[in-house]
Parts: C-alpha cells; sequence; structure tokens
C-alpha cells in the first residue's frame, strides 16, 4: 500500500517536471525566436514608436554652361508635415493650414485627426514665405524639414536639353534625366525621441546623419549663342508657322553642342503638367531624338563620298533635261526644266537632283553603305542624352538601284538632325566624325572633377584634302544660289539648303520639311548651324527662304559675339551694292519669267509644276540685291 502511494506521487512529480521542463523549453524557444529571429525587427519597431526622424534633403547639384554661368540651381524651400499625436486642436491646425497653403481644408483634418500614423504629409516644397507664416502660426504637432526646388534662370531657353525634376527633385527629363545619379546627392536625417504620447522629448537628438550634396555639372551650351538660337526660331514661328523648329550649333573640331532649342517650348519653372500629351510633345529633344528625311542637305556628304572615292572633280560636266530614270521610276529635279549643262559644283550650288542620281550610281549600293556606316547613319552616336534616336537606313540586301540612287540626294534615308550635323561636321573639319557631347564635367560640391569629356574621334571618313574641297564648295553654295539668304557682307559663310517631302501613309503629300547647315568661318568652320522647320503653313516651304536667313541670324550673332573684323572682300561689296527692283512676273509664262530673271542675275525657286506664274515673293516693286532668290508660284 505504501509503495504505491510512494510510486504514485513519483508519477506525479515526473509529470510535474516534465510538464515544467516543456514549458522552460517553450518559454525558452520563445525567447530565443523573439531575440534571434525577430529581434532586429522588433528594436526596429519600438524605436519607431520612441523616435521620430525628419528627412534632411539633399540638395542638387547646379548645372552651369560653358562659361560658368548658372543654368539650372536650387533654392531653399520647406516640406510641412502633421504629427497627429501631438495635435491639440485637429479642425484649428486644419483650417490654419488650408489658409496658408491652399490645401483642401477636410484633407487635412484627417490627417491631424489620425493617430495612427506617426507623421503626414501636408505639402512639399513650400516657399519660404508661406513656411514663415505656418512658423508664426505656432499649431501643434505641425514640423517643418528643410527642402530645395530647382531654379532655372533663364526661364524657356534650354527647355528640351535641360529639361525638369519631379516635385521631389528626381530627374524626369532632357540633362536633368541623364545626369539624375550625379546631381541628386544623398539625403539625411535627424533622428529625435519622443514620450508615449508621440510627443517629442526636448534634448533627445540620438542620431544625426547630414545630407551629401549632388555633384555639379559643367556643359558645352553656351548661354550667348543659346539665346540667339531662342531668338531666331521665334522669328521664324512667327514668319512661317511651322509645326516644329529646331536648331542646333556645334564646334565641328571638337564634337561640343554649343546650343540646341526647339520651339515650341515653356517655363521650366512653370512645367504645365496638367496637360500631360502637350507637356511630352514639348518635351521631345527633337534634335537628338526625332528622324527626317534630310533632302538636299544631304548633297554635301554625297558629294565629299564621290570626290573622296574619285568618281567625279568639281569641274566634271553633267547635263539635266529635268530628270533620271532609274529601274523605270522617273526621279524629278526640283526644277522641272531642267538644269541644262553644268559642273559638279554647279550642281551642288544649284541643288540638282539629277547630279546625285548619277554619283550614287556610280558610287554604288556597296560603297554608299560603307561610308554611311562611317558617318555614323543607322546607329546611335552616343551623345550624353536619354533616347538618342539612331536614324533609319534601310536594309542593304532590301536596296534596290532606285533607293540608294534616292539616297543620293538625301531621300530614302532618314537621320536625326544631330547626326546630319555631325556628318556635315566631319566633311568640314579635315574628315574626322566627332562624338557629340554635351556634359563638359562633372565635379564634387568641392570642386573635385569625378568625370570629364574631351574630344574623341569616332572614325575617319574622308581625307583633309577632299575635306577642303568641300569648304570651297560649300562657300560657293552661299556666293553663288540657294543659300544666298545666309550670305554676310565681309565675313565668309558656307551653307546648303534642303526641301523634303513628308510622307504619311507610304505616300507622299504636301507638307514639308524645310532646313539649312551653314558653317563660319567656311574656310576653316569653328561653327556649323543647322535650322531644320518642320511643316512651315505661310505658303513657302523652299530651305532657302524658310531656314536660311534665321540660320544667318545666328550666324550674325556669333560674329558679333567673337568681335569678329569683316574682311570687305571686293565681290562681296560689288554684290550688295548692286540694287535690282523686282519686276513683276504675275502672269507671265514660266519660260519668260526664267528668261528675265536670269538677265537681271537673280536666282529663283518654282513652286509648282505649272506653265503661269501666280505669285511671286519678293512682290513686284521690292529693291533686291544681285544674286537674290525669287520664289515663283505656278499653275
Amino acid at each position: 500500500m505504501f509503495n504505491n502511494s510512494i510510486i504514485k506521487l513519483q508519477k506525479r512529480l515526473l509529470a510535474v517536471f516534465v510538464l515544467i521542463s516543456l514549458i522552460f523549453i517553450a518559454i525558452l524557444t520563445k525567447l530565443a525566436y523573439v531575440q534571434l529571429i525577430k529581434g532586429q525587427w522588433l528594436q526596429a519597431k519600438a524605436a519607431d514608436q520612441w523616435t521620430r526622424d525628419l528627412p534632411l534633403k539633399a540638395k542638387r547639384g547646379t548645372i552651369f554652361d560653358t562659361n560658368g554661368n548658372v543654368i539650372a540651381e536650387n533654392y531653399t524651400t520647406y516640406d510641412i508635415y502633421i504629427r497627429a499625436r501631438q495635435v491639440n486642436n485637429p479642425s484649428q491646425v486644419a483650417f490654419t493650414l488650408s489658409q496658408i497653403l491652399d490645401v483642401d481644408y477636410e484633407t487635412t483634418l484627417k490627417k491631424a485627426q489620425n493617430t495612427a500614423i506617426s507623421e503626414s504629409v501636408v505639402k512639399l516644397q513650400v516657399e519660404s514665405n508661406l513656411a514663415e507664416k505656418v512658423i508664426r502660426a505656432n499649431l501643434s504637432g505641425v514640423v517643418l524639414s528643410e527642402n530645395n526646388k530647382r531654379y532655372y534662370p533663364y526661364h524657356d531657353l534650354y527647355t528640351q536639353v535641360l529639361g525638369y525634376t519631379t516635385i521631389d527633385n528626381t530627374g524626369q527629363a532632357g540633362l536633368e534625366a541623364y545626369a539624375d545619379n550625379y546631381l541628386k546627392g544623398v539625403d539625411g536625417y535627424a533622428l529625435e525621441e519622443s514620450d508615449v504620447h508621440g510627443v517629442k522629448i526636448d534634448g533627445t537628438l540620438s542620431r544625426y546623419i547630414p545630407s551629401i550634396s549632388g555633384m555639379n555639372v559643367t556643359t558645352t551650351l553656351n548661354t550667348v549663342i543659346q539665346m540667339s538660337a531662342e531668338k531666331a526660331l521665334e522669328k521664324l514661328c512667327e514668319d512661317h508657322d511651322p509645326k516644329t523648329a529646331t536648331a542646333i550649333v556645334m564646334n565641328p573640331k571638337t564634337g561640343e553642342i554649343l546650343a540646341m532649342s526647339t520651339k515650341p517650348s515653356f517655363d521650366l519653372n512653370d512645367v504645365p503638367r496638367d496637360d500631360v500629351e502637350s507637356l511630352l510633345a514639348m518635351s521631345r529633344n527633337i534634335g537628338i531624338v526625332d528622324v527626317y528625311e534630310p533632302g538636299s542637305t544631304f548633297k554635301v556628304l554625297t558629294t565629299a563620298i564621290a570626290l573622296e572615292e574619285g568618281v567625279t572633280t568639281e569641274n566634271e560636266v553633267f547635263y539635266d533635261p529635268g530628270y533620271r530614270i532609274v529601274d523605270g521610276e522617273k526621279i524629278k529635279c526640283w526644277k522641272y526644266t531642267g538644269h541644262g549643262s553644268q559642273t559638279m559644283t554647279e550642281g551642288l550650288c544649284n541643288s540638282c537632283n539629277s547630279v546625285f542620281v548619277d554619283l550614287a550610281l556610280r558610287l554604288g549600293k556597296e560603297t554608299l553603305y560603307d561610308y554611311y556606316e562611317k558617318f555614323g547613319f543607322g546607329s546611335p552616336l552616343g551623345v550624353d542624352f536619354l533616347g538618342e534616336g539612331s536614324g533609319i537606313l534601310m536594309d542593304i540586301d532590301s536596296a534596290k538601284k532606285v533607293d540608294y540612287a534616292r539616297m543620293g540626294f538625301g531621300q530614302a534615308i532618314a537621320v536625326t538632325p544631330l547626326q546630319l550635323i555631325n556628318g556635315i561636321c566631319t566633311v568640314l573639319n579635315g574628315g574626322n566624325l566627332m562624338k557629340p557631347y554635351l556634359i563638359k564635367n562633372i565635379t564634387d560640391p568641392d570642386g573635385k572633377i569625378i568625370m570629364e569629356n574631351t574630344p574623341t574621334v569616332l572614325n575617319r571618313v574622308i581625307s583633309e584634302e577632299t575635306s577642303d574641297r568641300i569648304k570651297v564648295m560649300f562657300e560657293e553654295v552661299v556666293k553663288k544660289y540657294s543659300g544666298y539668304y545666309a550670305f554676310i557682307e565681309g565675313y565668309r559663310v558656307g551653307g546648303k539648303t534642303g526641301t523634303s517631302q513628308k510622307y504619311e501613309n507610304g505616300q507622299i503629300v504636301q507638307k514639308y520639311i524645310s532646313s539649312f547647315v551653314g558653317s563660319y568661318p567656311a574656310d576653316d568652320p569653328e561653327y556649323v548651324v543647322l535650322v531644320v522647320a518642320d511643316e512651315p503653313s505661310s505658303g513657302q516651304y523652299f530651305g532657302s527662304v524658310v531656314a536660311t536667313p534665321y540660320a544667318k541670324m545666328i550666324f550674325q550673332d556669333i560674329i558679333a559675339y567673337s568681335n569678329d573684323q569683316p574682311n570687305h572682300l571686293e565681290e562681296d561689296l560689288q554684290t550688295t551694292q548692286k540694287v535690282i527692283e523686282m519686276p513683276n512676273l504675275i502672269g507671265k509664262s514660266i519660260t519668260e519669267a526664267f528668261a528675265l530673271l536670269s538677265q537681271l542675275d537673280l536666282q529663283f525657286e518654282v513652286m509648282g509644276d505649272g506653265t503661269m506664274v501666280i505669285g511671286q515673293t519678293p512682290v513686284a516693286g521690292t529693291m533686291v540685291s544681285k544674286r537674290a532668290i525669287v520664289v515663283l508660284e505656278t499653275v
């Protein structure tokens, strides 16, 4: 009996011991789980309950032009927050903030009452004068954190090339987006302790991590030249009302982009975010992103290739009846009556399509495509900008004879404006294809250079001898024909016009792209200018009229900026001093008009394929100088 009792007691004690052991093991397991597995997470949750952190926004880097002028900078603003647990009077806080900051009262009231959230944003990037009003209001639970906002001193001067940032200072377009990783810096924060109610405990700053300012970017852009390009495009848009107008100015020897502008544009300090479609359209840097058929400006490149390959010379004579027939297709020259006999140089000056069809056929498809690759057509040039277009070059195996015949005069091939001007720079700088660039260097806040771009040769395309020959011909175009409106008395300017029709749904339509590319000084270019107008609606569409005069405006400003003195070439004085009264050509046959204009030493371009003149520019009675260009409208 006694033994049975002892055995039962021992069993009970063992059961209790096992139970206590299991409980103890469970407690140890829980402690191990909490300490080892969930420890860091719980510590973070605890810290979140008894601490508050204020973000310290990094100062975004400054952007400079090539001469050190600030073109994008920051100024101090403030972010306003509500800590609902510290708010004494939610309705008063909401009313006061809604009045000062122009925010919705009901939304702000909910934030002031929502104690489940430690901190709510009321408004970001509040101007200093409004932030001061908030501070003076002495509202419980309202805190301010210093921030900075982007400011563009030149407003709409660099719209597409600089781009803009988001509300939280992240690069969204242009160079702001391309160089965002360098510009944005690293945010910091200040950590302070609070009591059980979320109220700050004075003198308990437990951690302070300062922000690190972003790096500074110096560009190749020249604000003086950029202003000139903008002014010229504004005048072009006023006179001809194109869909868009674009200008690029480059240093042909280095590849530096000195100016780049597109109209229409907008003030970067007032980004129109309420119309996304319009914003995206106006933000496009057409000079780098979009492609177009270059038309006659491309003839300069075909000339360079033909001279380099030895398939022609400047004085070779070509005959133009007004067309060529290739693969059974009739390729017309712009002058449907033809230019008759002319030299190679005159063919370039006359912008005769027939001459360049002949040159393209002589060169052959393989040679042309080899040079197109050397020029960088059909692939990006690697400019420091997002979204660069590659152009459109049909597959060599698909290109028929008639296709590359058209390529010779700038059709059946599409390039970006940057590719076109860079190609022209190549044939004028001695034959080197340079890599175009917009960023000169990037420096840290102490001025130490982190990254620097220098002139980079991508390809050797033609010889210096061929380049010198092209420069002479390029100047002849301005002296003798379609580039006349770029002529500046006493100064040597070269250039070539372009007029190309657009395609829609695979069909040519009566919409045009007018362009001009020019150089100064013509014998040793330091500046190359391209102006492109898409769909001018003034009734004029020739590049000589729609684009050339505005490139001349840019050259004139560059000459003034450089303080260059005129050469006073005798032939310049003889030309500009001879003034002619414009005759009345309306009602005359096209043959009679041609004869009379040739007799007066006036150049002409014809709109339409008619035989009777129904309109003329300039109008009768206008005083014009020798070699001026007259546009005839026919029916």
